[in-house]
């Protein structure tokens, strides 16, 4: 059954990794969102120590991305938009503010999926 928690996780990065692309992101974070506890789940079962570490770097790129996403729907731009440069623009001042716990955020999210 624990395989049935990984391909719903994996759909639904795809479906956000698609609406990202399209620049629909407030349906992007949305999407992250509700993959990241179904490979927190499917962490719980895995035996394989190299596969639960490719998921669990895959989860932190994933958090990452959410966090990223989130911080451009809360300045304005969560549907579709015209003016892509603005929210790309609105990424990339974002992330210097980040730079400096990046480290430790990627910490916390493994110790957070050791923990389970």
């Amino acid at each position: 059954m624990h395989n049935n928690f990984k391909e719903l996780a994996v759909a639904y990065v795809k479906q956000a990794v698609e609406e990202d692309s399209t620049r629909n992101y407030a349906k992007a974070f949305s999407l992250y969102i509700n993959a990241l506890p179904y490979f927190k789940t499917h962490l719980k079962y895995e035996k394989n120590s190299i596969i639960k570490e490719t998921i669990t770097q895959k989860f932190v790129e994933y958090l990452s991305s959410s966090e990223e996403i989130h911080i451009v729907v809360d300045d304005g731009g969560g549907g579709t938009t015209s003016n892509g440069d603005a929210i790309v623009a609105s990424c990339t001042k974002s992330k210097p503010k980040n730079r400096g716990r990046e480290g430790d955020d990627r910490e916390n999210v493994k110790l957070t999926v050791d923990l389970i």
